[in-house]
């Protein structure tokens, strides 16, 4: 391993995220004033709530058709806030440009789609971590996994390979 990768969580919680060097944790509509880098990183995306959510039968993104609420149902993780795990490289515009593509819900950005059918997304808190000595997508798989470990599977939102 690369002598600065970046540690994983000692459990699944903003506290947790935080103390390995997350910053950020703010809603997607004040992304743009939050001075998001520009370099490549991770990123998770939280739900506040601790209460099952509210899914929507029809989604909020502009591109992409719903997923049915019985596959939604199954995907639901619970006991952790994180919902959705991702990255950003350099060479694509860093996170700045990768969490704006989110942020507007676009056909550049497919990836944690099921985030747009939960009726509180407008809640959801993002957060990211610079990845200096790695690439962001070694750090991605790695968290995934380690999510994974704990929990049996991929965050709610995570669902291409």
């Amino acid at each position: 391993m690369v002598d600065r990768a970046l540690a994983l969580p000692a459990s699944w919680d903003r506290a947790s995220l935080e103390a390995v060097g997350f910053e950020g944790f703010v809603s997607f509509g004040d992304l743009a004033s939050a001075g998001v880098p520009r370099e490549a990183g991770i990123y998770v995306v939280l739900r506040t709530a601790t209460t099952t959510p509210e899914l929507l039968e029809l989604t909020r993104a502009r591109a992409g058709s719903a997923y049915p609420l019985d596959d939604l149902i199954g995907r639901w993780v619970a006991g952790t806030p994180v919902v959705y795990i991702g990255k950003a490289e350099a060479k694509v515009g860093g996170l700045r440009k990768r969490l704006g593509q989110f942020a507007r819900k676009g056909s550049s950005h497919q990836g944690g789609r099921s985030i747009w059918q939960l009726a509180d997304q407008d809640e959801l808190l993002v957060a990211w971590a610079l990845t200096p000595g790695e690439s962001a997508e070694d750090v991605e798989i790695r968290y995934r996994a380690a999510f994974a470990d704990v929990y049996g599977q991929w965050p709610f939102a995570n669902r291409k390979r």
